[in-house]
């Protein structure tokens, strides 16, 4: 098979736990960008929390998912985008008002709050990016939309919120958990499959001559899109099963392991 894109995720994909990229990871990364295949990202997390890894990669011209597929940008030009609707992102966040949460809201490289608590100083150390506080009654304007809102909290208060906004019905969002403490809301017309759709419809490249790898729930659709995908070891049983392979973790080269069996770039493991 001759493969001509990879496309990654990030956290507990390309970082390790640490939150860094290890040197096998990107020794790989870099043979395959020299041959030409096309090295891309496709991740929940905003452009201004991707980009630097692009540099550190060497791999700054190529294109970015992010926002689970709902922005797709290259060279700052914005190829692709879904959008949570004004009305919409204005009904979530008068629905959860009450709750116990910490509310985030994204467009583009603007990452808005309206208090900065325990939760936004955390994910801005995980990020390494900072949050703008504003009042979210004057950010949502009859001009504003947002590419994604996330609300975190402990796993309970989220589970209640979870279920609170379903029951209502917002019949064009996606309304999902990436982990424990965090509730992720996109369009429901986003998605990584759909985003990496767009990303090699432009080169002519075919899903079978695509690898996808990544680590959790929200990976499975792009496993499903691939010709050939990569789960990591730290990955929860029900995501390897979806994959065509399983590789090591996170923390142990899995990626390098996996692209080396699948590329046969040389006789080391």
């Amino acid at each position: 098979m001759k493969y001509k894109a990879v496309f990654i995720d990030v956290d507990g994909t390309l970082l390790t736990d640490d939150l860094t990229i290890s040197a096998g990871t990107k020794e790989i990364i870099t043979e395959l960008h020299q041959q030409g295949i096309l090295i891309a990202i496709v991740t929940a997390r905003p452009p201004n929390a991707t980009l630097p890894f692009y540099k550190e990669l060497g791999i700054i011209e190529n294109p970015v998912i992010c926002f689970n597929g709902a922005l797709v940008i290259q060279n700052d030009q914005i190829l692709d985008e879904e959008m949570i609707a004004l009305q919409d992102a204005r009904k979530i966040i008068n629905e959860v008002r009450n709750f116990k949460i910490s509310i985030s809201i994204y467009k583009h490289h603007i990452w808005y709050t309206n208090q900065h608590d325990g939760w936004i100083a955390q994910e801005s150390q995980i990020t390494n990016c900072v949050a703008t506080q504003i009042e979210l009654d004057k950010l949502i304007t009859d001009d504003f939309y947002a590419n994604k809102i996330m609300l975190m909290g402990e796993s309970d208060a989220l589970n209640a919120v979870s279920v609170h906004l379903k029951s209502i019905g917002f019949e064009n969002l996606n309304i999902h958990k990436s982990k424990p403490t965090y509730l992720e809301i996109v369009s429901n017309r986003a998605s990584k499959s759909k985003g990496i759709q767009k990303v090699i419809s432009a080169r002519n490249i075919t899903a079978d001559q695509i690898i996808t790898i990544g680590d959790n729930f929200n990976d499975v659709d792009m496993f499903l899109l691939a010709g050939t995908s990569i789960a990591m070891g730290n990955a929860p049983d029900a995501v390897k099963k979806q994959a065509t392979l399983v590789t090591d973790t996170n923390n142990a080269d899995g990626i390098k392991k996996a692209l080396m069996k699948l590329l046969f770039l040389n006789n080391k493991a």
